[in-house]
């Protein structure tokens, strides 16, 4: 929820009660549940009427969408190089779990969400469908690249592999959530990632053969 730069006067507070309504409905539907909690509860909050509040998000849907895009904002990492690629990228998938770890209440509103959009009724059922088609695409880019550039095996499924590594970030995640003085879920994913990546790499000469990918 960036700000323009420069932004003064009445556009300026609008901006600033936007995302405090954003901020405030990231708390309530990440702690109580999306579906328990009403327009007038958030409006309530931050001490706007309910018409006060559908003045800058028309129903709790636009709200809820506002919320996901909020949180997708703060997971990116916009200061990684944009260089990263092929199989930098892949190892860098690391940093990411770690960055979420720093943020937990937004990684229980997106494992809670996730799972209640599973609902094709959810509002949220097409914001995760896309969400996660282009997580794929762009993994499965980067893996494909890694294989093209030498640096995992030829013979490695690229879409499987980063069906596989979303499932490790995801599943952890939860176990994470249930767990977080058990769960380590940086030093686990960074575990699996060496696994993985040693499971494709490209087999030295006299190994024998490559194991199923």
């Amino acid at each position: 929820m960036s700000d323009r730069t420069g932004a003064r006067g009445p556009y300026a507070r609008g901006v600033a009660r936007r995302q405090e309504i954003v901020h405030a409905a990231l708390e309530v539907f990440a702690t109580r549940g999306y579906d328990a909690v009403s327009l007038r509860e958030i409006a309530a909050q931050v001490g706007l009427s309910h018409t006060g509040l559908r003045h800058h998000f028309a129903s709790k849907e636009d709200l809820l969408t506002a919320v996901l895009r909020y949180k997708d904002e703060l997971t990116l990492t916009p200061d990684e190089p944009v260089d990263v690629s092929g199989i930098a990228w892949v190892r860098a998938s690391r940093d990411v779990v770690a960055l979420n770890a720093r943020q937990p209440l937004l990684i229980r509103l997106f494992a809670t969400l996730s799972v209640q959009a599973t609902d094709p009724a959810h509002p949220a059922h097409t914001y995760f469908v896309e969400r996660y088609r282009i997580a794929r695409e762009i993994a499965t880019r980067h893996l494909v690249q890694a294989r093209d550039d030498g640096d995992i095996a030829a013979d490695v499924d690229a879409e499987h592999c980063a069906e596989l590594m979303l499932a490790a970030m995801d599943g952890l995640q939860v176990q994470w959530l249930l767990e977080p003085d058990r769960v380590d879920m940086v030093a686990a994913y960074g575990q699996f990632l060496d696994r993985f990546l040693a499971v494709l790499a490209v087999p030295l000469p006299g190994d024998g053969g490559t194991a199923q990918r």
